[in-house]
């Protein structure tokens, strides 16, 4: 039977979070935010340990045969005293374990990076949602067929249509003067034309100043319903228990998630997951997908919330789940009560929340500027020659209707003038 005096941790070698680099004297250097945690607690107590990592490289998830696999199955079988791993506190984990008290409050939440994509061709028609432009559409036909009832044999209905339409975008307004006996109607529709007009504007002269982007998704249920659009992808860390907790969710758009997870095998590695998990991959039909991850936010925090991330990566406050995570004890383990004392103070005094803003700080500045600025994050909200496609279509087709009517003018004078020689 093992002593107590030294302990055997067992942990995940990820990087920002539990880094391990054998030196000379057998003696590992420990780095990251959970490993400052232990060795602050081992420093204080007094105790020799000696770090151990599972072999599949798991968290641990629970078999059918009830026995656990990775960190949850080295200290189930005794194979190790301690578990550090961002582990949560679950009900579970908790019949096979014993847990310390948390120190970090956390839920499942997803992370992705803002798409850079604008609709650009007749963008500027999503000034308005479809409902409106068709109660426009509706408005002006209904107003077209009265106005040409009032007119009778005065004005045709393209003409009428032709002079309403000119008087929404700010052209004068001119019907035979038997329009007159009927104010209200006319002032009505100025007073629609000068409205929707007005209102058109500001939102276009909004939009040219500042593009507007896609829709983005905020919610696990948008998540969902965009998963089975095919336009986005949740990944989740391998060797952890999130597709099957979707799966028991009650949530019909949750359940979806997780079994999507599960039979696209939509899995990342745990040290993937602190590096940079959201690259964009591809399908294999070429299309590009936009990668969401699901995980704790504090990763996220730690990863993306810093420099230029910040406005670049969409980090959910939509959460499906809370939960707290805490350091895991093997069954018997007879000093937990120390640990807790010296848990309760770091957090208490703030030094968990310092070794997670300087792991931060530290990753930001690790990186290149490549790696700051990688082709798939989105673009800097400034007006480009791509914003202004729409307008330059636009003035280009008026311009060529404009010289095919006036060659049109020019021509049709003198085949007329040919066709009434030829018969004569």
């Amino acid at each position: 039977m093992r002593t107590e005096k030294k302990w055997i941790i067992s942990t995940l070698n990820r990087s920002r979070l539990f880094e391990i680099f054998p030196i000379s004297d057998g003696k590992p250097k420990l780095h990251g935010m959970e490993a400052e945690l232990i060795k602050t607690i081992m420093a204080k107590i007094g105790v020799d340990y000696e770090i151990v990592t599972p072999q599949d490289g798991q968290y641990g998830i629970q078999l059918s045969s009830g026995n656990w696999t990775g960190v949850m199955g080295m200290l189930y079988k005794g194979e190790a005293d301690i578990g550090i791993a961002n582990l949560g506190i679950f009900e579970d984990r908790f019949r096979a374990v014993d847990f310390s008290s948390s120190y970090i409050s956390d839920g499942f939440y997803f992370s992705y990076v803002k798409s850079a994509n604008r609709e650009q061709l007749f963008s500027f028609l999503r000034m308005f949602d479809f409902s409106t432009w068709m109660c426009f559409l509706a408005s002006f036909l209904l107003a077209s067929v009265v106005i040409l009832i009032i007119l009778k044999d005065q004005e045709t209905i393209s003409s009428i249509m032709l002079y309403l339409f000119g008087s929404f975008v700010g052209q004068t307004l001119m019907f035979h003067r038997q329009i007159n006996e009927w104010k209200v109607i006319f002032l009505s529709w100025m007073l629609f034309a000068f409205i929707m007009s007005s209102v058109y504007s500001g939102a276009l002269s909004s939009f040219l100043v500042l593009p507007s982007e896609e829709k983005s998704v905020e919610t696990f249920r948008e998540l969902s319903e965009a998963v089975a659009k095919g336009s986005h992808r949740a990944y989740t860390m391998k060797g952890a228990n999130h597709a099957a907790f979707l799966r028991r969710c009650p949530e019909r758009y949750l359940q979806f998630l997780g079994k999507m997870i599960e039979e696209n095998d939509w899995y990342i590695t745990a040290d993937e997951m602190t590096q940079n998990p959201l690259k964009n991959k591809y399908s294999p039909d070429g299309k590009p997908k936009i990668d969401a991850v699901l995980g704790a936010k504090y990763i996220f925090k730690m990863l993306y919330e810093v420099g230029d991330f910040k406005s670049k990566v969409f980090i959910s406050n939509d959460r499906c789940s809370s939960g707290s995570v805490g350091i895991a004890f093997r069954k018997g383990f007879c000093c937990i009560s120390k640990v807790n004392k010296y848990i309760k103070r770091i957090v208490e005094t703030g030094i968990y929340d310092k070794f997670l803003k300087d792991e931060s700080s530290e990753y930001w500045f690790s990186l290149s500027s490549e790696e700051r600025n990688i082709e798939e994050l989105a673009e800097d909200r400034i007006l480009t020659i791509r914003d202004l496609t729409d307008a330059f279509l636009l003035l280009s087709a008026g311009l060529l209707i404009s010289c095919l009517v006036f060659i049109t003018e020019l021509v049709s004078p003198h085949l007329k003038h040919r066709h009434n020689k030829a018969r004569h």
